[in-house]
């Protein structure tokens, strides 16, 4: 009897809980989860473009990673292409990749290039495809104002050093006197180092300190040609320069007196005037129309500048500055083969006859200071360096 009991009760109790349980789940509704299929975002920077010295198989390149978004948080972005930043990037193209990819498994991706390019010496300087050429035509250098500074001799065939034969009769600017000597041609480049004189030298009336040098082509410059120069700036107070300038006289012609800058900078700044700031690490160009009693249609000096901000000082490598002296009244200036800046209103039309100019001289706003960077800098903290200096024309093909 009491086996019977037990055994009605247990089925009782299972009827009950297979009941309650029934019931429960009629009551309770299904959790839904929403499907994700939104695709995050990801946008990557434009291609990369730069040069590296002849000679060297790679280069350093810095970019900024791009990071994807979502509309929920957790994506995570990865590259699976190419090289990370601050790596050494090879000659040609590299292309970097990267994916970002959600929670629910999305993804995004995006791409740019680094390309590494070795300047070829057959045509401009300047990224991919060169300096833009009008149909039909073609860049042709000009070797008479050409020089790739191999050897150690300096050619006086293409070059004046000498102030006094040079047509200008220009012996710098005080306290610094133009010294041939300064001038020199070793390791692959024109050298021109500065210096302090042991004692000041006294000429045309005027106590000298200082030494600097310029040099200028024989030939003459001309509209319509490219102008370029791979320079490294000197460490001092004083100028590191690459520009065109023009003869004038008031009784031959012509009366105009032009001056074509394409760089102009300094290799350390002192006290200088407020708008020389960055005058060390600075792409400086200008165009001049200076005054003359004879250039009655002016009155004081016209200028139209144009300039680019660097950051890097000038003296910390070689920039290649290039100038297109497209027309009279168009000139385009490249910094190390793109398009910086230029000038399409000058003060004149640029229609003459000039001559390449390279001078290392001081300036009354940027005066020398008690720095002893003349007495203890190195060969290297005193000279500007040219690495070389191309000129091109344009003919037909």
């Amino acid at each position: 009897m009491f086996q019977k009991i037990e055994k009605y009760t247990f089925l009782a109790l299972a009827l009950f809980v297979i009941t309650a349980c029934s019931n429960n789940d009629s009551d309770e509704k299904e959790e839904v989860i929403p499907i994700d299929t939104t695709k995050p975002t990801i946008t990557c920077e434009s291609s990369i473009s730069v040069f590296i010295d002849a000679g060297k198989n790679d280069a350093i390149v810095n970019y900024t990673a791009p990071v994807g978004t979502d509309n929920v948080l957790g994506a995570v972005t990865a590259q699976t292409a190419g090289l990370a930043s601050g790596s050494s990037f090879p000659i040609g193209t590299t292309t970097n990749t990267f994916v970002t990819t959600d929670k629910a498994g999305n993804t995004a991706s995006c791409s740019f290039d680094v390309v590494v390019m070795e300047p070829s010496g057959d045509k401009p300087y300047a990224v991919v495809d060169g300096v833009e050429v009008p149909s039909g035509k073609k860049w042709v250098k000009v070797d008479d104002m050409s020089d790739e500074f191999d050897g150690t001799t300096f050619d006086d065939n293409k070059w004046h050093r000498y102030p006094s034969s040079d047509g200008f009769s220009w012996i710098g600017r005080p306290p610094a006197l133009f010294e041939a000597d300064n001038v020199t041609v070793a390791n692959g480049n024109l050298n021109i180092t500065v210096e302090k004189f042991d004692a000041p030298k006294r000429v045309n009336g005027i106590d000298w300190t200082h030494g600097g040098a310029i040099v200028r082509s024989k030939i003459t410059a001309k509209p319509g040609y490219y102008y370029e120069c791979k320079m490294q700036a000197n460490k001092t107070i004083m100028s590191s320069t690459f520009w065109i300038a023009f003869k004038q006289n008031c009784n031959t012609g012509p009366v105009r007196k032009l001056e074509l800058d394409i760089q102009e900078c300094v290799g350390r700044l002192t006290n200088t005037a407020a708008w020389a700031d960055n005058f060390d690490q600075i792409y400086a160009s200008n165009t001049w129309r200076h005054e003359r009693d004879c250039d009655t249609e002016v009155t004081g000096s016209k200028q139209s500048p144009a300039k680019t901000i660097l950051t890097e000082k000038n003296n910390s490598r070689y920039f290649v500055y290039g100038c297109w002296w497209k027309s009279p009244t168009e000139i385009l200036f490249y910094l190390d083969g793109k398009l910086s800046h230029s000038i399409t209103n000058p003060p004149a039309d640029f229609d003459l006859e000039g001559h390449i100019t390279m001078a290392i001289e001081t300036y009354d706003w940027n005066p020398i200071d008690a720095n002893t960077i003349f007495d203890t800098g190195s060969f290297d903290d005193l000279t500007t360096k040219y690495d070389w200096v191309r000129t091109w024309k344009l003919e037909n093909q």
